[in-house]
């Protein structure tokens, strides 16, 4: 069984503030040409979408330089349902996951299920606090995947994207569909993104096996 964990691309979809949309425009039509095809237009942390180190950290590795192997494997699901729009700080995690040891985590509150389309997502939902990357930096991990903020955005200097972004730790942000794996203790991820060499992010295919 395959569980897709990817919010689908369409037009009027929230985005982070400050940010161009998902839109698409039809070039062909079957009537006229006698095939379809559409231009795309986004940016690159659109829906669920995994940042690379290079978003925060120059010279940093780009969505190209990522390995595959880190993309795809065991990973650990952490229930967060309890924390839903709240602070994620190391004591929750240390908590929840005592026993974290795995590559890969997937941070699950729920947010994005219950809040993705709502105006008051970028403020109500939960965030990951700086003690609690450096609590997963301390884990080993080497990919975090979350369905909420992986910090607020009124956060300035973004101590949890520096801090695991410059420990090479690519993050997965806005999985969905976190019902379908929540009563899992660890699922086979795959996360692999457009294959765009020089971004610092890129829209992915989450899925869980």
């Amino acid at each position: 069984m395959v569980d897709d964990l990817s919010l689908p691309l369409q037009r009027g979809m929230p985005g982070y503030p400050g940010y161009p949309g998902y839109d698409t425009e039809q070039l062909q039509e079957h009537g006229t040409d006698g095939k379809v095809s559409h231009r795309i237009e986004m940016n690159t942390h659109q829906g669920t979408h995994i940042d690379a180190p290079a978003h925060f950290i120059e010279g940093g590795q780009t969505v190209g330089e990522l390995s595959l192997e880190t993309l795809q494997g065991p990973a650990r699901v952490v229930d967060l349902r309890a924390y839903r729009g709240e602070a994620i700080t190391a004591e929750i995690l240390s908590a929840e996951a005592p026993d974290l040891t795995a590559d890969r985590v997937l941070l699950l509150t729920g947010d994005v299920d219950a809040r993705f389309d709502d105006q008051q997502f970028y403020d109500a939902a939960a965030v990951l606090t700086a003690d609690a990357a450096g609590w997963l930096i301390d884990c080993g991990v080497s990919l975090v995947g979350n369905d909420f903020l992986t910090e607020g955005i009124e956060t300035d200097d973004r101590p949890v994207h520096h801090a695991l972004l410059g420990d090479e730790i690519p993050i997965v942000e806005y999985l969905c569909n976190s019902g379908a794996i929540i009563d899992q203790t660890t699922v086979e991820f795959r996360c692999l993104p457009l294959h765009t060499p020089g971004l610092e992010a890129s829209p992915v295919r989450a899925v869980a096996l």
